[in-house]
């Protein structure tokens, strides 16, 4: 079956494409002035009605509206926002992506012209942003701050971390022993203990801090200048690069140790996508893939 609003062909009730029913017809192109309940965002058919009830001894009343066509039911939360808190087919795309969610009347009436939410369009454009970057395609992100490093000549500043913390693995050797022979009491409380003394003596690995300090991006290299340790890595000598919850570990050239760089999410990263600001955390993620994208602009 052809699906009415984009084409697709499908079968089933919904399209998968787009999400509209296949046995309904398209929706409308937007209409300009037309109030967000004059189609119900969740068939994008029916027209909603409006009900107001009232609770104990009329003291408090609960405003809705809802749909003949499909049996949603959106219910105000403020002034102008509403909840979708009841539909009669849960199965429908709009109660899977949009159930008990409160939205304003400007995101409803957008999903009801074939739209999505403000959180869900901010979680596309942040997946836009990732798959470009990857690519190599470094939109301006405004995280970095002009004075961090002297760079050279053609370079380009991409991101400045301050208060970033430097580990790097360290031996650490433990001693484990007692007494082996059996305990003589000389007087009231006080033991002494015979024969000879076994030991062992063993050695593992633990992640520990080395120094603290500001850590630059740019499209050539990345630097950190610490208060102990200043170290300045080419791009190219970056063999490996895994992602943590709020930093990297990266394995070098020349560098048997990995290094782990976390607090990254000290820095916000500001970026603009079709009209729309944004403004979040910088993400161990996120960084990783910034510089793959960087390694694929030389």
């Amino acid at each position: 079956m052809r699906c009415p609003n984009c084409g697709y062909e499908d079968e089933g009730n919904y399209c998968s494409n787009c999400g509209s029913p296949l046995n309904q017809p398209a929706a409308t192109a937007p209409e300009k002035g037309l109030r967000w309940y004059e189609r119900c965002p969740a068939c994008r058919a029916g027209r909603l009605s409006k009900t107001v009830s009232r609770g104990f001894l009329g003291l408090t009343t609960t405003e809705s509206y809802s749909c003949p066509n499909c049996g949603a039911v959106f219910t105000r939360e403020g002034s102008r926002t509403f909840k979708l808190s009841n539909i009669s087919d849960t199965s429908r795309p709009a109660w899977r992506d949009c159930a008990n969610q409160t939205l304003s009347d400007e995101e409803w009436k957008r999903i009801a012209d074939g739209g999505v939410s403000d959180a869900r369009q901010r979680e596309l454009n942040l997946d836009h942003l990732i798959t470009a970057v990857r690519e190599g395609q470094i939109p301006p992100l405004n995280a970095a701050a002009p004075g961090s490093i002297v760079p050279k000549k053609g370079e380009r500043l991409v991101a400045t971390i301050p208060a970033v913390t430097l580990s790097e693995p360290r031996s650490v050797r433990e001693t484990h022993g007692g007494g082996a022979g059996p305990s003589v009491r000389i007087a009231k409380g006080v033991y002494i203990r015979t024969g000879g003394f076994a030991s062992r003596s063993e050695s593992h690995e633990e992640i520990r801090s080395i120094d603290s300090g500001t850590l630059t991006l740019t499209d050539r290299r990345l630097v950190f200048a610490g208060q102990k340790r200043t170290t300045s890595v080419n791009l190219g000598k970056i063999i490996s690069i895994k992602p943590c919850e709020d930093g990297i570990a990266i394995n070098r050239e020349g560098k048997q140790k990995t290094e782990y760089y976390s607090g990254l999410d000290n820095a916000v990263l500001r970026f603009s996508i079709e009209g729309r600001d944004y403004e979040e955390p910088l993400s161990g993620a996120f960084f990783a893939r910034l510089i793959e994208g960087l390694l694929k602009t030389d």
